[in-house]
C-alpha cells in the first residue's frame, strides 16, 4: 500500500497507543462511544455539525473538498481545541479548494499536515477508512472505528454529521453492491495486512443500523467482551 505523509507528522507520540475513528455512519449516533478510554480521538469531514463529537477534544481531523472552510462551528473547534491538528490528502484535494481558502491554510499552518493514502486500498469506503489506515501506518495498537457504515439496502439510514439522508442507493452512482464490495474488502485487507500486529474493533457491530463491514468483522476480529461491556452490551 502506498502512503505518504509529511515529515513534521511526529509519528512516535501513537506508538502502542490506541485510537478511535468516528465516521459518518449512523453507527455514530446508535453506540456508546463516549464510554471508551483510548488515548487519542480522530475525525474527519463535517465532524463539527455532530454536537457530541465536538464535546471531546480531537488529536486530528481529515478535511477535503466537501467542506465549508468558513463555517463558524469548524472554525470554533479548532480555535478552542489548539492541539487538534488539520490532515488534508493530498489525492482528495482540489487545488481551487487550497486557492480558495488561504486564509484557513494560514491560519491554522502550524498544525496542518499533508498527506497520500492509496485510493485502491480503501476504495470507496470513505474518509474514515483512510484514517484507520493512516492509524495503522503510524504504530497504533489498538484500533477502535465506528460510523463505517455503507449504507442500508432498506434505504433507512441518517449521516451522523449532518443529520440528512446518509449513503443510499439512487443518490450514488454506486450501487449497494459496489458499496458491500469495498467494504468487505477494506477489512479483509485490514486484518491481513495489520492484524498480527493490531487490534480492531468495529463498534459498528452493535448498531442497530447496517453495518457492512460487521459481516466481516465478527468473524475475523470479533469486539471482545471488555469492549462489549463497556459499550454496555452483553457479552456473547
Amino acid at each position: 500500500m502506498d502512503f505518504f505523509i509529511d515529515q513534521n507528522f511526529k509519528y512516535s507520540q501513537y506508538r502502542d497507543k490506541s485510537v478511535l475513528v468516528l465516521g459518518g455512519g449512523p453507527s455514530t449516533l446508535e453506540v456508546d462511544w463516549k464510554s471508551l478510554d483510548v488515548d487519542y480521538l480522530w475525525s474527519c469531514t463535517n465532524f463539527f455539525m455532530n454536537e457530541e463529537i465536538v464535546k471531546h477534544s480531537l488529536d486530528l481531523v481529515s478535511l477535503g473538498n466537501l467542506q465549508d472552510f468558513t463555517n463558524d462551528n469548524l472554525l470554533s473547534y479548532l480555535d478552542n481545541n489548539i492541539n487538534c491538528k488539520v490532515l488534508f490528502e493530498q489525492n482528495y484535494l482540489y487545488p481551487a479548494t487550497l486557492s480558495n481558502n488561504l486564509s484557513f491554510i494560514n491560519k491554522y499552518k502550524d498544525r496542518t499536515h499533508y498527506g497520500q493514502l492509496d485510493k485502491s486500498y480503501t476504495g470507496i469506503v470513505g474518509p474514515p477508512a483512510r484514517l484507520i489506515t493512516l492509524a495503522a501506518n503510524v504504530g497504533f495498537k489498538d484500533i477502535y472505528f465506528v460510523g463505517v457504515d455503507g449504507f442500508d439496502p432498506s434505504l433507512k439510514n441518517v449521516h451522523a454529521f449532518t443529520k440528512e439522508d446518509g449513503l443510499r442507493e439512487g443518490a450514488s452512482h454506486n450501487s449497494y453492491q459496489s458499496y458491500y464490495d469495498a467494504h468487505t474488502s477494506f477489512a479483509n485487507n485490514i486484518f491481513k495486512d495489520f492484524g498480527s500486529r493490531i487490534s480492531f474493533r468495529n463498534l459498528g457491530e452493535v448498531a442497530v443500523s447496517h453495518n457492512i463491514i460487521s459481516t466481516v468483522s465478527k468473524h475475523k476480529f470479533p469486539l471482545d467482551e471488555t469492549t462489549l461491556e463497556v459499550l454496555g452490551k452483553s457479552p456473547r
